[in-house]
């Protein structure tokens, strides 16, 4: 772990995160998208019973881009998935192995655990799947 990286863990304790789930780095050198791109195959196989929505919230943008994402409901930091079911929502951040969720992202997760929503920060596609099942979706277990 580098100086940064635990001045940044320092503070996201500072600044009183609640206690959404955040899965520890890894060295797995799989990128984000790849990592998220397993979990949909995972949960299309598993939980067929789950809806999944992606949240597009990165890539450059022109000003006029910017613009019109933030007039149709884009908002800084949120989530990467969306996980419904019926009775059920979940909100999910892929990150590497290396990234921590930014400042917007830690507010919008305080946000969803107040509101009691299930929400996290995850690395590997199975830990998704696991606090999935444990929230009540309807994923069926199987070695993965």
């Amino acid at each position: 772990m580098s100086v940064l990286d635990a001045f940044a863990d320092i503070l996201a304790e500072k600044d009183g995160d609640e206690p959404w789930f955040i899965e520890a780095k890894d060295s797995n050198p799989a990128s984000e998208l790849q990592r998220q791109m397993t979990f949909l195959a995972l949960l299309a196989k598993l939980g067929p019973q789950c809806d999944v929505v992606a949240i597009p919230n990165a890539g450059k943008a022109t000003d006029w881009e910017r613009i019109q994402r933030w007039k149709e409901g884009a908002r800084a930091g949120a989530l990467d998935l969306v996980v419904t079911w019926a009775g059920g929502v979940f909100f999910a951040e892929f990150k590497d192995g290396k990234k921590m969720p930014t400042p917007a992202q830690r507010d919008r997760l305080n946000t969803y655990f107040r509101q009691g929503h299930g929400c996290g920060v995850f690395r590997k596609p199975e830990t998704l799947i696991a606090h999935l099942m444990a929230a009540g979706a309807p994923i069926r277990e199987a070695s993965i």
